[in-house]
């Protein structure tokens, strides 16, 4: 165990390095970066939860790749991983989240590119739609239907709109 936490302090330290360094930079897809000045001046809170730390999101969100702004995290209200949350694929992390935030799970809306994901935000009573980025895993038409159509792009996309009222 002590030899798996110092491997990942290792580990962290060479991010938080190659980052600061300008090594590399977080790529963030264009309509991103354009969602989230957008929802937040809408008053909507934006989370993140992901299979990585919330040392390694916080770091991703600080050095993106957009020069006008590399640092994101203004736009975000909170940071939720498999530490803190839970397995992304379990109902109760779900829970967990809109406990911790105190946003009912009407009011959510979930986005990823997973389905099981999208299935257990469901059946936590979230709102969630699947997104579909180039290079993704090809969605069924079972679960587009069953789940709506796909999120391309966070600004434009028609349904997405009318799910957050913007």
């Amino acid at each position: 165990m002590e030899s798996s936490m110092s491997l990942l302090s290792a580990l962290g330290y060479l991010w938080l390095t190659a980052y600061r360094s300008g090594n590399i930079k977080a790529p963030l897809y264009a309509d991103v970066i354009r969602a989230l000045p957008l929802w937040t001046s809408r008053g909507l809170k934006v989370y993140i939860y992901s299979s990585g730390s919330v040392l390694a999101q916080k770091l991703f969100f600080e050095y993106t790749d957009n020069e006008a702004q590399p640092d994101q995290r203004g736009y975000l209200s909170g940071y939720f991983d498999t530490v803190n949350a839970g397995v992304k694929w379990e109902k109760t992390s779900y829970e967990k989240i809109c406990e911790e935030t105190g946003i009912l799970p009407h009011e959510w809306v979930f986005l990823t590119d997973n389905v099981k994901e999208v299935e257990a935000a469901t059946a936590a009573g979230l709102h969630a739609r699947i997104v579909s980025r180039p290079g993704n895993t090809p969605v069924s038409d079972d679960d587009i239907q069953k789940f709506g159509e796909l999120v391309t792009d966070f600004v434009e996309d028609g349904g997405l709109k009318e799910v957050l009222g913007v």
